[in-house]
Formats: C-alpha cells, structure tokens, sequence
C-alpha cells in the first residue's frame, strides 16, 4: 500500500502561521512589557490602531471582515485607523493574540497595535507644607537637597548669598495705572507686575503697551477640559480649537466633580479676558482658547495622537501640563501614534510653519526625579518650561535636567511664595468660586509660557516652531534667577542652568524680537554612526567610563551642521540599579551637559535601549571637535557581577544649521528698564572658556573622591583599562558623495 505524498506547500503554508503567531505573541509581550517602559505590565484595550494606506473603504472593509467597527481617522494622521472590538474585553492584562494574528494576515494592514492604558499625571505641585515635602521626600531633607555642583575643587561661578523672600500682600505698580488691566484680582498677580523677588515679572506690559494682546492666535489646552461658558474666558472660546476625547464628541466641558479644574486653570492663565470685571487677566487676553478633554479617562497612545494632532491649521499653540509619573523611577514617552502626531504637527501643522507644543517639565523634585527621562519634555518639539518660585529660587518640585529650555513663574514654599492667580471651576458659576490664587506646579508654568507665545505670534505670524526656540533661546533672561547656584556659559556665550533653562521668559523682548524676526535657514540633522563601545562602568562612585569621538559634523555634505541648535545623544546601557548612573556629555567648546542625574528611586533592574536623550545646552556652538560621553556610578549599591554595568552603543545626532541662522543687532533696548542688553549674534567662529563642570554629586556619599578637572584640556576620568579606547577617539565622517538631506522622520520614527 503506498503512501501519500506529503502536501510541502500547504506545510509551508501551516508553519509561516504558526510562525507569525509565535512572532506576534513575542511582540505584543515585548510591547506590554516596554510601551510604558517602566510600568507593571499594562492593560489593553479592546481597539487597535492600524495603518492602511489604501484609505478608509479598504479600512471598513477588514473591519467588517474581522468583526470590528472602524471608529474613523486617529486625528489628522493620513490612513491611521481606529478599531474597536465589541465582544472583547475593554480592559484586560493580556493582549488579543488571535485579533493580532489575523490582522498581521491582511496585506492591506502596514502597520497595527493593540492599544494600551498609559499613566499620565496632571502637574499641578499640591500644596505641601515643609513638613509634608519632607515626609514626601523619604531621606531627602528639603533644606539639604542636593546640588550637583558641590565635587569639584572649582564651582561654576559666584553666585550672591541667598537671601529670604517673603510675600507682600500689595505690589509696587511702577507703570501708569490707567494703562494696567482693571481686573479684581490682577493685584494678585505678582508674575505679571513686579511682585518677584527684585521687582521681576514676566515683562508682559511692555508687549501689551505696543498692542500685542494675542489677537489671532489660537492656543489649545490639552488637559481635563475647560469650562467653556466662565466668564473670563466665554468671549475668548474657541470651538474649533476644542474637542472631547474621552466622551466622544466636541464639548470639552469638563465634569463638575472637583477633580477636573486644571485645564480651566491653564486656560485661564493663556486668555482670561481683560477689564471685564472678573479674576485676573491672561496674558494673551484677546488670543482666542480651546480645549481639549483627554484626561478625563483612560488615556492611550490613539487619545494623545488626537489630542497633539486637533485642527493643526488652525490651532498655533499647543499647551499641555501632564506627563509620565514623576516618580522618580519612571522612563516613558509618546507612542508611535503620538510621535507621529508630533511629527506631523511640526512639519505640516501652521499650514507648514509649525506648531508650538509647549510642555510643563515636570514635578518630581521630590523624588529627585530628571526630566529627560520623560519622551515629552526629552523631545527637540517641545518647548519644555521649568519653574521658577516668586523668590527667584527652584521650588521643591523642579527637576533638573539638559533638555529644559527656559522657566516662568510658579508656586514655591507655602507661606512664603505666592502661588498663581487665574480662574478656577465652578458648574454653578458662584462669584466666590470662579477664580483661584492657589494654582501651582509646572502645571502653572507651562501656561505662562503659552501665553507668551502667543504674543510672539501675534507680532510675527510668520514665525516657524524654530523660530520661536530661537526667540525664546535668546530673550531669556538669566537675572532673575542669580541667586540660585548652577549657571555656566557656554560656547556660544549663553547662560544656561540645568534648573531653569535659559532663564526666565521676557515677553517685551521675544516681541520685539519677533517683529524683526527673519525665518532660520532649513534645518540639517547629522547624524554619527552608531558606535559600539561594549564597555565596563566601573563600581566605584565618580569613576566613569569615558568614551569619545571626532565629529566633522557632516561637513562638506547636504548634512552639514556648523551652528547646533539640538544635541540628541542616544544611549543604550544596563546597569543595576539604574538610578544610580549618570551620563554627562562634553562638547568640543568644552562645554559639559548632564544627560542624566541619579535617580535614587529608580532601582529598576532593566535597561536604556537608544534611549535619545536630549540637550539644548550646546545652543549656538560649532560641533566640529571631539565629543565625550561619561558614564558612571553614583549609588551606593553596586552593581553584581551578573548585573555589571555596561554601556553598550552611543550615538550623536546633531540638528541645527549650515550658515550663520542669526543676525540681529547686538544692542536691543530693554523694554522693561531702558537699559542696553546684548543679545547673541553667532559669528562664523568663535572662541572660548571651557565651561564649568555641570554636575556634582551630593556630600552625602562621603565614599566619592574629588575629580579635579583641568580647564586648560578636555581631561578625562577614565579607568586605565578604558585609557586606550578614550585616547583613540573614533572619527565620525560624513560621506562627501551624500545627495540626500535627512528627514526628521528618518531620525524620529526609527
């Protein structure tokens, strides 16, 4: 009796199956597992996110097929689709494999991801007396916090001793009366007249006084909703600016349950009608606000796409106060929809000049947490605002961290600072209830910034998402904040601190700069090759491994990069715990960035896999030379021989321009004082004082040896056996031959 010839195709046909389920099992575990980064595991949704290019008949075509209902385009994102499943679970801990397996079949679908729950957090800094901040804090004594500027033998400069601020209940108005808003409460807003510490403020009169209010800008709050008939901000609402993610349709009022007046606060804040008799005054007060209510609910990567991708030819401005926790154990970002969302807003948004996002940087000082360790604020997008407390000082709650570009005003101590006065919830509209003096946090911040924005807009419509970096880079003032310890200059002569950016924002000089303002150059991104080191980081405290390279930054090619504005360094390591690493980058100019401060809660056992952390702190400065990256341990607990740190692969990325991107006169009149200012006007090149060391550790590991660091070379601490690797620098070149520029989604979506 003979045998039946085996069918090999259908054989074939059964193990690419069952190959692509086991593949698809793999991912969607991976994706539990990283999508949130740090998180416990995640809960999936019953909607999945897909890419059909072949458009929206094709898409409910494979909905139907497969049982689901397409919910429609993700935003403004070309062919990004909305599945929802009836009959699976909305909520649950493990993702749908059979759904992915048959989804992964259909060769119309490019591109699919079950959607999962994120955690993202308002950044309101609640009240807390010092006892509070310190029970918060577990061992970290509020007055003893540390300073990474104390190891070194040479400190970055003097800084005036610090003197106590205490509040006033009246502020000097050194302006004419008849020219300031007649609102009840703008008495109470110390950031918009002269009530900080040495008669600082945000410097909005002077913009006002030459007629710029906002008027035809439109900014979007990103948060619980706004309530849209208060009435500080119904003459300004903007319904095309708004909409109701979490209940599915455009009225982002929110729920009147106590828990969702944050986003009515930073409305206010950006667009508080002027003279009408109610609270205070926004500081955009004629530019028009919307809102959009995606807090208010579970929160995935397809509500955050909608959210940063609403109207983009019509909204200008983007303002969000929210993030991953700050925890200080937490990494996380936007997902692929967000990102691309971010990527679209940037390129096409402002019919092709851009959108603004503005991002608060965070509240996690408390737990020494470091922005940069948030996608959001870590992101050459994002206009990332720190904060700054009515005494000149850092509140408790601000992180430190390379990629804060400048600060406002916010909250600081209890009883000593004030907090920001702007509108506040109320359904019933009670005259006691529609306005807040206690509004605080980056929460607060990020608004003001906004706001300040949006007069820049107004005095130059043209402005791209650059441009208004640029603007905000060279109108920030440093003063203000000189009490506080931490500032450097860098090789283009700025001033920047890890704590506050470029300081604090000017809005009579970003306007008057904005006036004149002429578009940047196009853009070039260079990018190094991706360098595997494979390196030990040594156990003991401050002892780094030490790697470096020689950047032609592409020159000579369509690539190359002579005046940086962004430094993207990504990095992949393992080490255990990982809050105890931190990584610092040395440019050519000598100028010395902290990508990463320890964390002490973070003692997660796991990994940076090319995570890009972001500096802006080589703002101006030429990056041809060599760059070095230092990574080392500054815990206590070291590291098992099963879980020695190791720094696996580095890369640079380089954004900025070819040709010189500013020309603007040296001498601007201060508008606020009269005085002469000098702003930066980059030359074609420069020289330089290696900046000051930019980091320290605190006092308190007394097991840290002192590094001494000659100014007069780029020295490294390098362990002996790392002495070879750190002396043979590895040369970065750019092919001469290149023809083809790089794309920001070349370098963003990978």
């Amino acid at each position: 009796m003979s045998r039946l010839k085996p069918d090999t195709s259908s054989f074939m046909q059964h193990l690419h199956k069952t190959l692509v389920l086991i593949f698809c099992c793999n991912a969607l575990f991976l994706w539990s597992e990283c999508a949130g980064f740090d998180g416990d595991g995640g809960i999936f949704h019953n909607q999945f996110a897909l890419f059909i290019p072949k458009g929206e008949e094709t898409a409910n075509l494979l909905a139907s097929k497969h049982g689901f209902v397409n919910l429609g385009q993700i935003g403004t994102l070309d062919n990004y689709f909305l599945f929802e499943h009836a009959r699976l679970r909305k909520r649950s801990s493990i993702p749908s494999r059979t759904h992915s397996v048959l989804l992964t079949e259909e060769p119309e679908v490019e591109w699919f991801a079950q959607q999962q729950e994120t955690r993202r957090v308002k950044r309101d800094g609640q009240i807390l007396d010092a006892n509070s901040i310190r029970e918060h804090s577990g061992n970290v004594r509020l007055a003893k916090r540390p300073l990474w500027d104390d190891i070194f033998e040479e400190n970055e400069e003097e800084q005036p001793a610090k003197q106590v601020f205490k509040r006033q209940n009246t502020f000097p108005f050194t302006r004419s009366s008849s020219s300031l808003p007649t609102d009840p409460m703008y008495g109470q807003q110390w950031h918009l007249n002269h009530g900080a510490n040495g008669g600082y403020d945000m410097n909005v009169a002077p913009a006002w006084a030459n007629g710029y209010t906002g008027k035809g800008v439109v900014v979007t709050i990103l948060d619980d909703g706004i309530q849209t008939n208060h009435p500080d901000l119904i003459q300004n609402y903007d319904p095309l600016a708004s909409t109701d993610i979490n209940g599915n349709d455009h009225d982002p009022m929110p729920q009147d349950n106590g828990d969702n007046k944050h986003g009515t606060r930073c409305a206010g804040e950006v667009a508080a009608s002027a003279d009408n008799g109610f609270c205070g005054v926004g500081i955009a007060h004629s530019a028009s606000i919307g809102g959009v209510r995606m807090l208010d609910g579970v929160v995935n990567d397809a509500v955050e796409a909608r959210a940063l991708s609403l109207n983009p030819n019509h909204v200008d401005i983007y303002s969000a106060s929210w993030g991953p926790e700050d925890d200080g154990k937490t990494v996380d970002g936007p997902g692929p929809l967000a990102k691309r969302a971010f990527l679209n807003g940037v390129v096409r948004g402002r019919h092709g000049k851009g959108s603004i996002f503005v991002w608060a940087s965070g509240n996690g000082g408390r737990h020494l947490d470091n922005c940069n360790c948030d996608g959001y604020t870590n992101s050459i997008f994002t206009l990332s605002i720190s904060s700054a407390t009515q005494g000149g000082y850092r509140p408790w709650y601000l992180e430190e961290c390379s990629s804060t570009l400048a600060t406002t005003y916010s909250s600081g101590t209890p009883g000593q600072d004030g907090s920001i006065t702007t509108v506040d919830q109320d359904a019933r509209l009670r005259s006691d209830h529609i306005c807040t003096d206690s509004h605080t946090g980056t929460s607060a911040s990020a608004p003001i910034a906004a706001g300040v924005a949006a007069l820049a807009l107004e005095a130059n419509p043209n402005l791209t998402w650059r441009d208004m970096q640029y603007l905000v880079v060279m109108s920030s003032r440093h003063e203000p904040l000189t009490q506080e310890s931490g500032w450097f200059t860098n090789g283009a002569g700025r001033k920047f601190s890890h704590k506050f950016g470029y300081g604090l924002m000017d809005a009579g000089k970003m306007t008057d700069l904005a006036r004149s303002w002429k578009s940047l150059p196009q853009q070039h991104i260079c990018q190094s090759g991706v360098m595997v080191a494979d390196m030990s980081i040594p156990d003991s405290i401050g002892t780094p491994a030490t790697v470096s390279t020689r950047s032609d930054a592409c020159g000579g090619s369509i690539n190359s990069v002579q005046f940086l504005e962004h430094v993207q360094c990504k990095i992949s390591l393992r080490f255990y715990p990982r809050g105890n690493v931190m990584i610092v980058l040395t440019s050519p100019s000598g100028t010395r960035s902290t990508l990463l401060f320890p964390r002490p809660r973070d003692s997660f056992a796991t990994t940076f896999e090319e995570w890009p952390f972001l500096s802006v702190h080589f703002w101006g400065e030429n990056p041809t030379g060599v760059w070095k990256l230092e990574v080392m341990n500054m815990g206590q607990e070291t590291p098992t021989k099963v879980n020695r740190g190791i720094l696996r692969k580095w890369q640079l990325i380089f954004y900025g321009t070819q040709d010189n991107p500013v020309r603007v006169p040296r001498n601007v009149g201060n508008t606020r004082t009269g005085k002469q200012s000098t702003l930066f006007n980059i030359p074609a090149s420069f020289s330089f004082q290696p900046s000051k060391p930019a980091f320290s550790f605190p006092n308190f590991f007394s097991s840290f040896r002192r590094l001494k660091r000659d100014d007069s070379s780029l020295t490294s601490f390098a362990t002996p056996e790392d002495d070879e690797k750190e002396n043979n620098a590895e040369e970065i070149s750019s092919s001469r031959t290149e023809t083809k520029a790089t794309r920001l989604e070349d370098v963003y979506l990978q």
